[in-house]
């Protein structure tokens, strides 16, 4: 009977977490910086990661790191949403570069500006960025390799400079080039 009662309570507890999870993508899709990456699922199965945090989550981890780092806290209450998902396989998914090509075109249709192309054998990554005048309204990644695609999607009022100071304290790699306080 225990046993019956705690499973019960668990699939209670997953559907209102998955509840919680779809009425919150639903409210980020009215923010500029929101990226539809379509079915994602169609083509890599199920995400190994998946986050998805709006605001009032955002504001609850920004609160922890406020006496830590008041910088990062800032802009956390600033963010409207964060959503995440990493796919892994044993090689890359028959279509995974179509798909983000797909989603490169028409987020460059939609006013989104490129500030990243990698196109090799080894990874394809883009990164893009919603501007309104001096203001980042999103940020969306899409990176592939062999094994592995992640998407990442950052929605809410960013100031640039404040991207590049945040920057300088944590290492950023991309393709190669390093970031931040260590990199010379």
């Amino acid at each position: 009977m225990k046993r019956m009662i705690l499973t019960l309570a668990s699939a209670a507890f997953l559907t209102l977490c998955s509840a919680t999870t779809w009425a919150q993508e639903d409210e980020l899709k009215a923010f500029p910086g929101y990226v539809d990456f379509g079915q994602l699922g169609s083509v890599f199965g199920e995400p190994t990661v998946e986050i998805s945090l709006g605001k009032g989550l955002l504001n609850f981890v920004g609160a922890f790191t406020a006496d830590e780092d008041p910088e990062v806290a800032n802009l956390f209450s600033r963010l409207d949403g964060v959503r995440v998902q990493v796919f892994e396989g044993e090689s890359m998914a028959s279509g995974a570069v179509d798909l983000v090509k797909g989603v490169a075109s028409n987020l460059s249709s939609s006013g989104w500006e490129s500030v990243v192309t990698v196109n090799s054998q080894e990874e394809q990554v883009r990164v893009f960025m919603k501007l309104n005048q001096d203001v980042v309204e999103g940020i969306t990644v899409m990176a592939l390799d062999e094994t592995e695609a992640a998407f990442i999607n950052v929605i809410g009022t960013l100031d640039p400079a404040e991207l590049a100071n945040l920057m300088d304290h944590f290492d950023v790699d991309v393709n190669g080039v390093e970031f931040g306080s260590d990199a010379d």
